[in-house]
């Protein structure tokens, strides 16, 4: 941050380049910059910071706070309200604001309210994306967009994945490019849907359509200024059809699950990329087939072709990639001077091309990437005449088991060199099992300048005669059987070290290099761990080994990823707990041995979260919690009681699930705390419990309580859970339908009163009372608040659940109903 503030401070640059520069840096930095005094710098930083938005509508409702991914920022819809309806929004400029919408939220309204009329003066590039996620049985309802077309031309990306959508579609933003129809193959319901009547707007640049409408008909109002279009299951696809759809700019074409014959007649004259997906009809591709001229990309994957015979290739093309199709001659005679990137590859059952067929290509000297995989590619002898070009090459999945046809024998092997290409970076030999079993290391050559090398499920027994170059930055040589490295010499640059899942008992001859920063021995058979790490490292893996003492362990100073769950771990001691340079934020410790938090003693006071789950710890007291922790996470472990527990001071998040917790009586919780969780504990009764002031979630879902009598609920509370109660009591069912000569006393386990609960939090989003014994009478005191609030509760049986439904919400009609 210094670096920053004397770059910007110093006055060299231009304000325009310090803006450059400004939109360059992540929005972790951007926030820092945001506090500057320089007024010009710190408004550069706030356009930068609002510049790209995200608002999630999900259920159960987003209840925390911002915060930032690579690409956006994610608010609280209440903050971007708030944002919206400040003095500072007219100073912004968002580029981006995509609004995502869970299929849960079933009366969404937010495009209809007055705070998006706004934002639609202000954002020109507003992206809509309503998913299914789970539900299997979803409509998409159109009138969720906004009707106003003054509204709607900020709308520039609608993506929707429904298995149903309204088949009555409006008059679509006038200025949208892009147009998604997204569908969940594992769901079939939607294959009788009607099919929609759209009308493209002349904008639209891109299409994706994967419902199985049927008819080409749908798509016949597609603007000729179409560039993008991918079309899945078309059942009356026909190339008449296609061609009527008149789309001279297209330059990307994707068609998958349908018939294609008579290929050559598709107008595509413009086209640059072509994907085939799952295409019949197409058996081989020869002299007869004819490409588009322009083309540049072609994919050809699950397909049925079983030739790929031609002379040449179109002048322009870079990229050829044949997967997943059951190919057995593949021939090419001259690859254009473009050609760039070669992919070859069966599946897993269906192996693709022959070693001979491979070995035969006169691969262009103009190659950077080769992959294949899955195939019966047997010998690697023509690696020596790849050409020098070669950046990439991935062989995955093959039975590699001789370098040359002659060699027969250890013997024979000795003096067999492959010599892999002199500009190759990265080299992948991933699961070419046979290799090693004939051959050592010392068979192939590496060039100098490869930096990434994947040995990975090889049977590699020893690293002895492993030469690796000095350049190299990256090592797999997981899943093996190495049980030593010993000898093994990582070049000075090393960055990463991958040795997961061999038979190490040690790695205490290891040189390591001061440049790691990342250390992986996940899956071994380490007992102890006594190395003294470079402070580079800032990844350190030791999961699933036979760890019982880490006595004394020095934490590199960067590391901020510390993996050691699934060890019979006893005893952890951090001797340099107390570094205040300490990099690391997080530590999760599950199934490991310790049974009171005394014996992970000291943790490290960096620490902003912790996690202990899978133990045989009874309490949380005993240990000096970090100062700034602000999330603790204690579950399915034996925790009868939080007496006594001197929790941080700043905590926000406690989660307390599957203990045995039945009592909160003397329990005093930090005023910070904002999330409080004890799903599957021993609650018989949460009355006169004391929350902190500012508690944003409660949940104390699957416990045993049978009546609340006495609860203050704090006017924070955003979300509270109390499905699923355990406690037995009687109950008369009348039939759903009605029918009161239906009726039978069963027994119910569940809540059954809420007296105690009377007008709920004016923030309440969210309330969960499903699976209980909870009848209309027993919340009908309750007052929700007005705004939007989704109440999941199981039908009582009473044969009126659905009139009970509706009057509801023609009182609260903010209100969504789930059961």
């Amino acid at each position: 941050m210094d670096t920053y503030k004397t770059l910007f401070f110093s006055g060299i640059l231009p304000l325009e380049i310090v803006e450059k520069i400004v939109s360059y840096l992540p929005l972790s930095t951007v926030a820092e910059v945001m506090n500057s005094e320089n007024g010009s710098l710190a408004l550069m930083a706030r356009r930068r910071y609002y510049s790209n938005i995200e608002l999630r509508f999900y259920h159960p409702p987003n209840n925390g706070s911002s915060y930032m991914n690579d690409k956006f920022l994610i608010m609280r819809n209440s903050e971007f309200e708030a944002l919206v309806n400040s003095d500072m929004f007219s100073q912004l400029y968002i580029k981006k604001l995509l609004i995502d919408v869970d299929t849960h939220v079933d009366n969404f309204t937010f495009l209809h309210e007055k705070v998006f009329t706004k934002v639609s003066s202000f954002v020109t590039n507003v992206i809509l994306n309503f998913d299914l996620g789970q539900e299997d049985y979803s409509e998409f309802y159109w009138d969720w967009l906004p009707s106003s077309p003054l509204v709607q031309k900020c709308i520039r990306e609608i993506s929707i994945s429904y298995a149903y959508i309204d088949p009555d579609v409006p008059s679509l933003p006038s200025n949208l490019r892009k147009l998604t129809f997204l569908y969940d193959f594992r769901n079939r319901c939607g294959d009788g849907a009607s099919a929609p009547r759209i009308i493209f707007p002349s904008s639209l640049q891109e299409f994706v359509s994967e419902y199985p409408w049927g008819s080409m008909s749908v798509y016949a109002g597609l603007p000729s200024t179409l560039q993008r279009l991918e079309l899945v299951e078309i059942k009356g696809f026909s190339t008449e059809a296609f061609n009527e759809l008149n789309l001279p700019n297209l330059k990307s074409l994707l068609l998958s699950y349908i018939t294609l014959e008579n290929f050559n007649e598709l107008r595509l004259h413009s086209l640059k990329d072509l994907r085939l997906k799952n295409v019949s009809g197409m058996t081989e591709i020869d002299e007869h087939f004819i490409f588009p001229s322009l083309l540049e990309n072609l994919e050809l994957y699950d397909c049925i072709i079983t030739n790929f015979e031609r002379r040449n290739l179109p002048l322009r093309l870079q990229k050829l990639s044949i997967s997943g199709c059951p190919l057995k001659k593949f021939r090419v005679d001259t690859f254009p001077d473009s050609f760039k990137e070669l992919i070859l590859g069966g599946t897993v059952v269906r192996m693709g091309p022959l070693s001979s067929e491979i070995r035969s290509i006169k691969f262009p000297p103009s190659l950077i990437y080769l992959q294949v995989t899955h195939t019966r590619l047997s010998l690697l002898d023509f690696v020596n005449i790849l050409p020098g070009s070669l950046e990439s090459l991935y062989f995955l999945d093959n039975p590699i088991g001789r370098l040359n046809e002659t060699d027969e024998d250890i013997k024979t092997t000795r003096t067999c060199i492959i010599e892999f290409p002199k500009n190759l970076r990265k080299l992948n030999l991933s699961r070419c099992y046979p290799l090693f079993i004939l051959y050592s290391p010392r068979n192939l050559v590496f060039p100098p300048s490869l930096t990434d090398l994947i040995l990975e499920s090889m049977n590699l027994a020893s690293v002895e005669e492993l030469d690796l170059p000095l350049s190299l930055n990256s090592l797999n040589l997981s899943s093996n059987k190495l049980v030593s490295v010993d000898g093994l010499s990582l070049p000075p640059v090393l960055t990463s070290l991958n040795l997961s899942f061999n038979k190490l008992v040690s790695v205490k001859g290891l040189d390591i290099p001061p440049t790691l920063t990342t250390f992986n021995l996940h899956g071994n058979n380490l007992e102890l761990f006594s190395r003294r790490l470079p402070d580079s490292i800032q990844l350190l893996d030791l999961r699933i080994n036979k760890l019982k003492n880490l006595v004394n362990f020095r934490l590199p100073v960067n590391c901020t990823e510390l993996k050691i769950s699934y060890n019979p771990l006893q005893r952890l001691q951090i001797s340099n707990a107390y570094d205040p340079n300490l990099k690391l934020r997080n530590i999760c410790l599950s199934k490991v041995s310790v049974t009171t938090l005394r014996d992970i003693s000291p943790l490290p006071q960096c620490l902003t979260s912790f996690s202990i789950s899978d133990t045989n710890i009874g309490s949380l007291s005993g240990i000096q919690f970090p100062r700034g922790l602000t999330s603790l996470h204690a579950c399915n472990s034996l925790i009868t009681s939080l007496e006594d527990v001197e929790l941080p001071l700043h905590l926000e998040e406690l989660r307390l699930w599957k203990n045995q917790i039945s009592s909160l009586a003397n329990v005093h919780f930090p005023d910070s705390l904002l999330k409080l969780e004890f799903d599957d504990n021993m609650f018989t009764s949460i009355d006169a419990i004391q929350l902190p002031p500012k508690l944003k979630e409660l949940s104390f879902e699957r416990n045993v309580i049978s009546a609340i009598s006495e609860l203050q609920l704090p006017e924070s509370l955003e979300m509270l859970n109390l499905a699923d109660q355990k406690c037995d009591t009687l109950h008369n069912c009348v039939s759903t339908y009605g029918d009161s000569s239906v009726s039978s006393s069963v027994s119910w386990k569940g809540l059954s009163r809420l007296s105690g609960l009377t007008k709920l939090p004016p923030k309440l989003g969210y309330l969960n009372l499903e699976y209980n014994n909870l009848s209309k009478l027993a919340i009908q005191h309750l007052e929700f608040p007005d705004g939007p609030i989704r109440l999941i509760i199981s039908d009582d049986g009473s044969g009126d659940f659905y009139q009970w439904e509706t009057e509801i919400k023609l009182k609260y009609p903010r209100m969504m109903v789930g059961w």
